[in-house]
């Protein structure tokens, strides 16, 4: 279908947009990618949520930015043709102007741009995630978390958790990330998923599959929910030993084949560690005959039961991450790494990253660019999955039971520090380094993990 001036848009469910100070982000609730959005293309697609005509939306555009009509329509006219090519957009002859009227679409634009252009960091966000419990299964040796262990507190009941997910909801959060411990050990797991999906969240459930039975399997495919199961070999030796449980590795695969049986979306997570960084490359071939076709492989962090003993330093990782990619392509399996640093000594990707206030999101650490939360089993928030619970309280940046979660967000002082770190209050040679004002200092936990100084140097740049 061609688009025109008569046609009505509408953004396709599989998408979500939200306005932001630079413009904006759109991400595709399928493939788990974000997209930056320059500040008139995030209007464009929010108004695109009530169904506007293409007139209407060039009229705004030229009432809004003073622009000549012919010339935007001919721009938003291409822009929204690509749109429409790429599946983000939906296009109709018939006008629907039951759902809203156009003023209050408006209004809302105008509304929600107002609020975050006095922001300087994300209006909330990219992913909450929620450990339904600490309690677990299995006894991996790498476990950050030290699970199983005991909460602060008596846990979240239902309606908190529902609360919880009803906040994120309004405030446009796009992941919300199932995990623990064990999600599927909580009662209610499968209640606080129907109500999270009910709330046009997208879902992720970590779980290593033990107690993934049909019918959570053919639910979890049911609300599009991507599960994402640990494999740490392709061997039953060397994945048992470190997951301290025997018959964990038949048991994770049986829940593979069990989701891919109901066409569930499914990837594998894998910690690259010294102990499987030889065995690590037979594991393409075995994700490939599993149907595996996305592969999350991380870095063993030296916190909780993992020590420093057992990791492979940046230089080495980044070698073995670059031959895995190589067969992974090969066999159609995408790989998620994180590769911390690839901007040290590449001028041009520098540049980009510098001018682009969306590429820092995922250049700088993920606490101080405002991409993520932790949610404990008894309610309260932390900037970052490695500063969890008992070892560092003084970094609790809320609790949500004396506070709502957007209190929190925009208030905390926890989250505040972290936000506005300059490069004069990181120690060692952050304090002079030309890359600081993308890279923002990276991961203040592994400086306090290495150095006992939250504001030391992160101990895996290679300057």
């Amino acid at each position: 279908m061609t688009v025109d001036l008569s046609s009505t848009m509408k953004l396709n469910p599989d998408y979500l947009v939200r306005l932001e100070y630079f413009g904006g982000i759109l991400y595709n609730k399928k493939s788990m990618k974000y997209y930056g959005l320059n500040r008139t293309a995030a209007d464009i697609l929010y108004l695109a949520q009530y169904s506007p005509t293409i007139k209407d939306v060039v009229d705004l555009l030229c009432e809004t930015y003073g622009l000549n009509f012919n010339e935007s329509k001919a721009t938003v006219l291409n822009f929204l043709s690509s749109l429409l090519k790429s599946g983000v957009i939906n296009v109709t002859k018939k006008t629907d102007r039951l759902s809203v009227n156009l003023s209050e679409a408006v209004t809302s634009l105008k509304q929600a741009r107002g609020f975050v252009d006095k922001l300087n960091y994300l209006s909330a966000p990219l992913t909450a995630f929620l450990h339904l419990t600490w309690g677990c299964n299995l006894r991996c040796k790498y476990c950050f978390l030290n699970a199983p262990r005991k909460t602060l507190r008596k846990p979240l009941t239902l309606s908190e958790f529902r609360r919880i997910i009803d906040e994120l909801s309004e405030m446009k959060t796009f992941e919300l990330c199932i995990t623990g411990g064990e999600p599927l050990l909580h009662p209610r797991f499968l209640d606080i998923v129907e109500h999270a999906y009910a709330k046009g969240l997208a879902l992720n459930v970590t779980t290593n599959g033990l107690l993934l039975n049909e019918h959570l399997a053919r639910t979890l495919a049911g609300y599009n929910v991507n599960v994402q199961i640990p494999l740490q070999s392709s061997t039953p030796k060397i994945h048992e030993d470190l997951m301290g449980v025997r018959g964990s590795f038949n048991g994770a695969l049986r829940a593979i084949r069990l989701l891919n049986s109901y066409k569930a979306n499914v990837s594998v997570i894998t910690v690259l560690q010294k102990a499987n960084k030889e065995d690590v490359f037979e594991m393409p071939q075995l994700l490939a005959n599993l149907g595996v076709r996305v592969w999350n492989i991380v870095e063993l962090k030296p916190i909780g039961r993992a020590d420093k003993s057992m990791m492979i330093y940046l230089k080495e990782r980044l070698k073995i991450l670059s031959k895995l990619e190589e067969e992974a392509h090969r066999m159609g399996i995408r790989i998620i790494a994180e590769r911390p640093f690839f901007f040290v000594g590449n001028d041009e990707i520098s540049q980009t990253i510098h001018d682009n206030e969306f590429y820092k999101l995922f250049t700088r650490c993920g606490v101080r660019a405002g991409r993520y939360v932790e949610i404990t089993p008894d309610g309260f928030v932390y900037p970052c999955d490695l500063l969890l619970g008992a070892t560092f309280p003084k970094l609790i940046a809320g609790d949500l039971r004396r506070n709502t979660f957007r209190e929190i967000w925009h208030s905390s002082e926890v989250l505040n520090k972290f936000r506005n770190l300059q490069q004069s209050d990181i120690h060692g040679k952050c304090a002079s380094c030309e890359y600081f004002g993308f890279c923002g200092g990276k991961c203040r936990a592994l400086a306090y993990v290495y150095y006992g100084d939250l504001y030391g140097t992160d101990p895996r740049c290679p300057r």
